[in-house]
């Protein structure tokens, strides 16, 4: 479903969870102690619940970075790959906890959200 479709929808007053949309989830801890490994493994287990509690809904794979610093996206495998496959279309929406697991960095979100929606005018985030 391609951004102009999910404003239409959404302006016509239905949610985002009446979309019919492929979604994916970015999870990421900075470090390596053990109960940052628990948050992440708690993340993906939350966003894979939410994800398929949606009907319309479809769980694409999701993308984790573990023990890795969100100040920069160059060294965040998972991120990267996440990026490509939404300028591959792979994709509709991308769920995260909070901004700063995205990206800590503002011009490198706001950069990135722009490739994403540019590529071929769909809503990826």
């Amino acid at each position: 479903m391609n951004l102009y479709e999910m404003r239409k929808a959404l302006s016509s007053g239905k949610s985002i969870y009446d979309l019919p949309l492929r979604v994916t989830y970015y999870a990421r801890v900075s470090t390596e102690k053990d109960y940052q490994k628990n948050s992440l493994e708690n993340q993906d287990t939350d966003y894979k619940k939410k994800i398929l509690s949606v009907p319309k809904w479809t769980l694409v794979n999701g993308y984790t970075d573990d023990g890795i610093t969100g100040t920069s996206t160059k060294k965040r495998d998972d991120f990267n790959a996440m990026i490509r496959d939404g300028l591959e279309d792979m994709y509709d929406l991308i769920l995260t906890k909070e901004v700063c697991r995205f990206a800590r960095n503002t011009i490198d979100t706001l950069q990135i959200t722009r490739e994403l929606l540019a590529k071929g005018n769909s809503g990826k985030i």
